[in-house]
Order: structure tokens, then C-alpha cells, then sequence
């Protein structure tokens, strides 16, 4: 192994498939793509497990093949994304008194032990909450700073802003993960979150902008206002309503029905050659149908056009829950990105309909550290949640799991157990 490089290893669990990357990182900061791949979800339906022992399978047969790819094993940080539906966020304020007597300098050393405390103590180990920002300081219960570094303080008050799952995702997820790896030692993030990271400019999360995750079972919205998560919610409407709207008007198998929204669909109801002639099999897999690219462009006009009022009436309530927000709005518009976000003529619509910008996001579309040799995967919106997670702070004193190696494991049968009905414990 090349001395002076790191390895990550970033996986994102999607409603319909499973991505996956492999970056070295060089002691000057360079990020060069090793190996990347993806497989289909089996084991999850909208969201969540119904079945963990073909999902382990799933997310091993991705592992495989990037281990297979990078043709001997490393030693590597693993950094995983889910999609839970159940995201939330809340803000807290946090008091740290630095000194009874005179006020004292801070340093960042003084700002990492006050962040490992709230870690430790504040937070009590809850495993739900996945991501923190601090909003502000205020110090000596006077001054707003952003940063209060080389400042001189006796008390720091925080304003914080956390993102936790509600569901229990969470849990399953990461005894899946441990079990696999063989070890605790990895970062569980929330898919919607590195999924914005990944595809927003620090301009429009300080103005005010919603990227959407167009995802196959459902979409979820985050608002960023002030560089921060603000708002969260989960929008009933994904990939497979389209989907299932064509094979329903149509009479054809979900499969040709996706085929024909991949190959010959937009979200529009003028369609580039609208009239011409698409032929697909109907229900018995032996009737050749046919249908005008304007007609099945209007199928998924219809859905599209109920998924662009969702996101409207959720903008509409949080501006209305922040009326600080509501003079300038959400002037960076709507970002999308995840596997729907390729739907041809999307944002058009968007634009047409919301009367704001609309464009669809990359890791290359953001200003993030350059991936060398990522061509594939910077321009693909399927892997901005998984491109995403690789941006942040490292978590120290891990140890990192190795791909590729085959770890002693305990019985896979009793992790199901002790997902569902407890009381196994840990054996690695």
C-alpha cells in the first residue's frame, strides 16, 4: 500500500439500489476514485427492512465487487448512508462555562473539548442523532460570534441544530453494518443530508435553497437557510409512482414500464418528437403494444406535476413557520438529485411550475474537493448521497475494518434475533 494515503470506503442504501465508492486520499488532500459500483436494493420496501438477510446479501455483493475491483485489500474508514424517511431536525441551546474568575482566551482546543462533552455527556450516546451545526455563539450572554476562536470569554452559549432519525432504521442499519464488518468502527449518515452536501454551493445554502432527493420509493426535501438544515420532511411521491402510473394506463409489467420511462420518458407535456411511435410488450410479455412518446410523457406530467405541488406546500409551510425567512424566500430554488433526478425535461417542469430555479445537482455541479479520475460518478446524481458522505471531518481513534478480508462473524442467525427480539450479545 502507497505510504501516506487513507482509504474510505463510502456506501449509500437506497429505496432501490445500493451505491458504493472506494477513494484514496493523498497527505496533500487529493482524492482519487479507486473503485465504484452499484447493485439492486433486495430486502427493502419503501424504506424499510422486511427482509435483513437478502439486504446483507445485497450490500456483500457490492463489497465484493469493489473489492474485487481494487484487487487486494486495504485497510479503510467506512462512512455509510441510509435513507430513513423519518429524518427531523432540532435546534437546542447549550451553556459551557469556561471560567468562574476572569474571562479566559478560546482556543479550537477549547471549541473540540466543549463539542467531545456534548458528544459524551448531552447527548447521552443517542446513536438517532447523526449530524450537528452550530448556529451561533453568544459570549458572556452578549456578543454573537460565529467564531469565537482567539476571543476572550467566562461562558459560551451554543445554538445548536441537529439531525436525528425518528425511526428505528437506525438500529437495524448499524447491526447490519457491524455484522458485515465485523466491527463498530464506521460513520452512519443520513442519505438526504450528504446528499445535499454534496450537490449545494455554500452560496445557496447560505441564501436559502431545497434540494430534493428524488428517490424510487418516496423524496425527501431538506431547506437550507444560514449555511444549516432547517427543515425536513418526506414526500409520499418517488420513482415508482411514475412507474407504476405507465405500467397501470398502459397494461404492461412495472419492468417494461420502467424501461419505457428510462429509454423514451419526459416530464413535460411538449416532448421533443412527441408523435413519434414507442413499441413495448404488454402483460403476457408477448403483445406488442405501441404508444406516442406525448402520451407517455403526459403519464409522468401528471405524477411529476403532483410532486412539484408537494414541494411547493412544503416551502409554503416552513416560510410560514419562519417568518424571518419569508421577505427573501428560498431564492436558490429547488436542487434535485438521487436516480430520479435523470428524468428528462424535470427541471423545465420544475421551473415552469414554481416559478423559480430549478437545476439538478451533482457532486460536480458544487464547489467540494475535485475527484481525480471520478468522471463517472461526479456527473451521476445516483451517487451524490454516496460522494457525499466522504465530505467532512474524519472521526479520530477509529479503527478501520479492512476490505476484502474475511472477518470472524458471529451466527448471522443470531443477529436477526437480535434485531427483532434482543438479548444476543455481540460476539466479534
Amino acid at each position: 500500500m502507497p505510504r501516506g494515503r487513507d482509504y474510505i470506503v463510502s456506501i449509500d442504501v437506497g429505496t432501490n439500489t445500493i451505491k458504493g465508492v472506494v477513494v484514496s486520499v493523498e497527505q496533500s488532500g487529493q482524492i482519487l476514485l479507486e473503485a465504484y459500483g452499484s447493485v439492486k436494493s433486495v430486502g427493502l420496501d419503501k424504506g424499510d427492512v422486511k427482509d435483513a438477510v437478502a439486504l446483507k446479501q445485497s450490500i456483500q455483493k457490492l463489497i465484493d465487487d469493489l473489492t474485487g475491483q481494487m484487487k487486494r485489500e486495504i485497510e479503510a474508514e467506512f462512512r455509510i448512508s441510509f435513507t430513513d424517511g423519518a429524518y427531523s431536525v432540532f435546534s437546542e441551546s447549550i451553556e459551557e462555562i469556561l471560567s468562574e474568575e476572569k474571562p479566559i482566551v478560546v482556543t479550537q482546543n477549547t471549541i473540540d473539548d466543549i463539542m467531545a462533552d456534548i458528544v459524551k455527556k448531552k447527548l447521552q450516546g443517542n446513536l438517532n442523532i447523526h449530524k450537528r451545526y452550530v448556529r451561533k455563539y453568544i459570549i458572556d450572554d452578549e456578543k454573537v460570534v460565529f467564531n469565537p476562536v482567539d476571543m476572550s470569554a467566562k461562558k459560551l452559549d451554543l445554538e445548536m441544530v441537529f439531525v436525528s432519525s425518528e425511526g428505528g432504521a437506525t438500529e437495524i442499519f448499524r447491526r447490519l453494518f457491524e455484522e458485515l464488518l465485523g466491527s463498530d468502527e464506521f460513520l452512519l449518515l443520513p442519505s438526504l443530508i450528504s446528499g445535499a452536501e454534496a450537490v449545494l454551493t455554500d452560496t445557496e445554502k447560505q441564501h436559502g435553497v431545497a434540494c430534493v432527493t428524488l428517490g424510487h420509493a418516496f423524496s425527501e426535501m431538506v431547506i437550507y437557510k444560514e449555511n444549516l438544515p432547517m427543515h425536513i420532511c418526506r414526500i409520499p411521491v418517488g420513482v415508482r409512482h411514475i412507474v407504476r402510473d405507465i405500467a397501470m394506463v398502459l397494461g404492461t409489467s412495472m419492468d417494461e414500464a420502467e424501461r419505457l420511462l428510462v429509454t423514451n420518458g419526459y416530464a413535460s407535456m411538449h416532448p421533443p418528437s412527441s408523435e413519434s411511435i414507442v413499441e413495448y410488450f404488454g402483460l403476457d410479455e408477448r403483445t406488442r403494444k405501441r404508444v406516442t412518446v406525448k402520451k407517455l410523457s403526459t403519464i409522468i406530467y401528471a405524477r411529476v406535476k403532483e410532486l412539484l405541488n408537494k414541494i411547493r406546500r412544503e416551502i409554503q409551510l416552513f416560510l410560514s413557520e419562519n417568518n424571518q425567512f419569508i421577505e427573501e424566500g428560498i431564492p436558490g430554488g429547488i436542487v434535485f438529485t438521487g436516480g430520479g433526478a435523470k428524468l428528462r425535461g424535470l427541471s423545465d417542469t420544475g421551473i415552469e411550475s414554481l416559478k423559480m430555479p430549478v437545476r439538478v445537482g451533482t457532486y460536480d455541479t458544487s464547489f467540494n474537493p475535485r475527484i481525480e479520475n471520478g468522471e463517472d460518478t461526479v456527473n451521476d446524481p445516483i451517487f451524490s448521497s454516496c460522494l457525499g458522505n466522504l465530505i467532512g471531518e474524519q472521526e479520530s481513534n477509529m479503527v478501520a475494518p479492512v476490505l476484502g478480508e474475511q472477518r470472524k462473524r458471529r451466527s448471522f442467525v443470531d443477529f436477526i434475533k437480535s434485531l427483532f427480539f434482543g438479548g444476543v450479545e455481540d460476539e466479534f
